[in-house]
């Protein structure tokens, strides 16, 4: 061979070789990415586009490699049966094709951002220092991760995808939002639930849930009320769950997935709730075992086995009645496929409630009925599903000694028994179903006419008996009257807000028994209205009256995220009560003054609790007109929903307006520990004392600790922080607190700067916009070179609670009108 030609073919090998390490490192050569990034949902995506054996296709962002094959990735998924991506997290099949384009093999989906919101052609994901933001074609923001301060986007081997700041510290991880699938090492704590997708490839929310609770994991039918179907790991009983090749470990209130490494495996939540463990073997998912199987009966006891208001029997579907040979009232709503379900021939209507009736089913059982009354008589049950037509089915169980009625707002599948005879106690479940009008052919001329006649004169009398009714409905709703300094008042009610009757809400408390808490204007009890929603009943003292007519006024036109809302009324005699929607994690001080440890905060939700804080804040005194003051922030008055969001409560309690309108009288409201020093010296007062009470608040929050103790001479928490400040020593106080905090130092060390300076002087304190500015990164905090302001002087004589009433010039009116 000459030495041409042999130069010729070490060219061709140099620039083959090039061409396969180019192509084959955009599988694995790229984990991470630094600020500022942007990434373009195009087919020319420089990083390839890969497709698969099942027709879909990723256009990776991240991707890494284990082994010399690619591993995992992130980017545009796309589920080859619509033009829409999904911005996810997918295991990846290590064979591919001679080509490095197409895989043998269909990739898994770990999780997802915009499950419910896919994105277009042209979509784009910008890393920025205020978050990883997804934004659809038209510039529409979709999903944002991670706050203020980012610097890196980072792919981890075990699948988690994390936003770290220029510290090195995480601030945010796919692992803290679960989707559908639990990987091996990832822990879920009570806010962190699984939540199944529609179907394989559609990743939107499906039917159901896994929760954490106290004691046990939880799964529900994601239904209003939610139905739970299935419970594993259940405490004292249980603190490790094994199956095999893996196990579930509870450690206080977290739960980590510990796997076997002889395959890689995960759990998914599935479309028809079943919780499956699941094994890559030769490159393929393979089916392992179903972790809730063995916890049951069968397959029967699924939600979905055989569809809505179908009936399992040892795995065959029928509707409900079929078995009693009658079909009167369902239908299948697929001849062909009988586990699809079926439906009523007549839908049940809220209208034509005097034909609602009951198909009995014996020997058949139901998997939840969350709503349950004791006492109560065969009759009664019946009487109590037919007044209430969110009622959908009930069981009653006669045990003798006496009686039990239980309901359910939504039927699923349900499921046939054989041993109900062989119990001490007789149970049948009711179906309701409505039932039609009979069709008695053609009328007679007479009949006809006498029936028109009938029907006038009765929509005659039915029309001024309504309109009497609604002129006194009006009347009622439009002017309450209440003695309040020795004169009467009156208050439009908004239409929105539902007045009950005590005898009502005496019902709907259970007459009162289960005390949620007690404020300084009164006592706050769980109920249940007739639809199943629970809801918290507050019943006034006699010296609240007076605060009974703002807070309805208020909270009734007042409608925000942050804000808790108003449900209805009570003023009938001398009981004024007030309605509000029920919050499932109680009052915020009973998650930040916790001696429990393992009950602490993350960073990231008392992070998200501040800025929720803030953001109620800022609409009660930026957006309502005029401006509305609370007088009353602390802890107890900050409640939080079952996904730790905040809802500010007790808002528009202490505020009247003089009938000339020129001045506003104010009865000021406050919590020791908690008040502004204008507020208790009676002048200057605006809204910034909302800010102040923050400013303790946001102290509180971080470190875990009161202001100061009501009952023992403590020292005050901001004294404290005052002499750590002047010392430069905010950060060991910070590292003093606990690991999670020490591990944010640098966000924590931010949240206490703007805690303090929301404590200054109220000629230089910041409004709460520019408070939330500061939380949101959007203005930089600013050093503070003297801290003499922060300090409280202790005084034993000085009260819990505060009234000072005071006519002087308020700075920024306090009436109760949102814009």
């Amino acid at each position: 061979m000459s030495s041409s030609s042999s130069l010729r073919t070490q060219l061709i090998l140099q620039l083959l070789l090039t061409d396969f390490f180019a192509v084959y490192s955009l599988f694995i050569d790229y984990p991470s990415a630094d600020l500022p990034s942007s990434w373009l949902n195009t087919p020319s995506t420089a990083k390839g586009n890969w497709k698969f054996s099942d027709n879909t296709s990723i256009r990776p962002i991240l991707a890494l490699g284990k082994n010399d094959f690619p591993n995992f990735c992130f980017g545009f998924f796309n589920n080859g049966t619509a033009n829409t991506f999904f911005l996810a997290i997918l295991k990846i099949p290590n064979k591919v094709d001679s080509n490095f384009s197409t895989y043998n093999f269909p990739p898994v989906v770990v999780w997802s951002a915009n499950g419910n919101s896919p994105v277009k052609e042209n979509a784009t994901l910008d890393l920025t220092d205020s978050g990883l933001i997804l934004k659809d074609s038209n510039g529409v923001p979709v999903w944002v991760g991670g706050t203020s301060g980012l610097f890196r986007l980072e792919l981890g081997f075990n699948g988690n995808l994390r936003l770290f700041n220029e510290q090195n510290l995480t601030i945010w991880e796919s692992f803290q939002e679960p989707t559908n699938t639990w990987l091996p090492g990832q822990q879920l704590l009570p806010n962190q639930n699984l939540k199944s997708s529609i179907s394989t490839y559609d990743l939107g929310k499906g039917l159901f849930s896994l929760r954490l609770s106290n004691d046990s994991i939880e799964c529900y039918v994601d239904s209003n009320p939610g139905q739970r179907y299935c419970s594993l790991l259940t405490i004292p009983y249980h603190t490790s769950f094994p199956f095999g090749l893996g196990s579930l470990n509870r450690s206080g209130e977290a739960v980590t997935y510990y796997a076997s490494p002889q395959y890689f495996q995960y759990l998914r939540l599935q479309p028809n709730g079943s919780l499956n463990v699941f094994l890559f073997i030769d490159n393929k998912e393979t089916f392992y075992f179903d972790l809730l199987y063995d916890q049951r009966v069968g397959d029967c006891d699924y939600p979905v086995v055989c569809g809505r208001y179908g009936v399992c029997n040892e795995t065959k579907c029928s509707c409900a009645g079929e078995s009693n040979g009658s079909t009167t009232f369902f239908r299948q709503v697929n001849a062909s496929q009988a586990n699809l379900g079926c439906q009523p021939v007549n839908q049940i209507s809220c209208v034509d409630v005097k034909n609602h009736g009951f198909l009995e089913l014996s020997n058949v059982n139901y998997f939840s009925f969350p709503r349950r009354f004791s006492n109560v008589d065969a009759s009664g049950c019946r009487n109590r599903c037919l007044r209430d037509c969110s009622c959908k089915a009930y069981r009653y169980r006669d045990d003798v000694s006496k009686g039990k009625c239980s309901f359910t707002t939504e039927v699923f599948s349900l499921k046939a028994t054989s041993n109900e005879d062989k119990l001490p106690y007789t149970a049948v479940t009711y179906v309701k179903v409505q039932i039609p009008i009979a069709k008695n052919g053609k009328s007679s001329s007479i009949s006809r006419v006498v029936l028109l006649l009938t029907v006038l004169a009765s929509g005659i009398v039915l029309l001024s008996l309504g309109a009497c009714c609604c002129y006194v409905a009006r009347r009622k709703n439009r002017a309450i009257l209440m003695e309040s300094e020795g004169e009467k008042s009156t208050i439009d009610i908004p239409p929105v807000v539902r007045r009950f009757s005590f005898e009502n809400l005496k019902a709907i408390a259970d007459d009162f028994r289960v005390q949620l808490g007690k404020g300084g204007y009164g006592e706050v009890f769980e109920g249940t209205l007739e639809n199943g929603t629970k809801v918290a009943v507050k019943r006034l003292f006699d010296k609240g009256k007076t605060e009974f007519l703002p807070e309805v006024k208020t909270i009734g036109r007042v409608h925000h995220f942050n804000l808790v809302r108003l449900v209805g009324y009570c003023a009938e005699g001398s009981n004024r009560l007030l309605v509000y929607e029920y919050m499932d994690k109680g009052s915020l001080d009973k998650w930040i003054f916790n001696q429990n440890r393992e009950r602490n905060l993350s960073w990231e939700l008392k992070w998200r609790i501040i800025l929720g804080i803030a953001k109620g804040l800022e609409y009660l005194h930026e957006h309502c007109n005029p401006k509305i003051l609370h007088f009353d922030i602390k802890p107890q008055n900050i409640l939080l929903d079952e996904e730790f969001n905040v809802k500010i409560a007790d808002f528009g309690l202490a505020k009247w307006i003089d009938r000339d309108q020129s001045n506003v009288s104010t009865l000021v409201k406050g919590t020791r520990g908690y008040m502004a020093p204008e507020l208790i010296a009676g002048k200057n007062v605006s809204v910034k004392v909302d800010v102040y009470s923050f400013g303790i608040v946001i102290l509180e929050i971080i470190f875990g600790h009161k202001n100061t103790n009501v009952y023992q001479n403590e020292e005050y928490l901001m004294d404290e922080i005052k002499r750590m400040a002047e010392e430069g020593r905010l950060v060991e106080l910070i590292d003093n607190c606990n690991e999670d905090l020490k591990a944010n130092r640098s966000a924590a060390v931010k949240a206490v700067e703007i805690g303090i300076r929301c404590l200054q002087p109220h000629n230089i304190r910041p409004s709460i916009p520019v408070v939330v500015k500061l939380l949101e990164g959007m203005i930089d905090v600013e050093p503070i070179l003297d801290y003499a302001f922060l300090s409280m002087f202790y005084d034993p004589c000085y009260p819990k609670m505060v009234y000072h009433r005071t006519s002087t010039h308020v700075v920024d009116s306090v009436l109760s009108e949102p814009r």
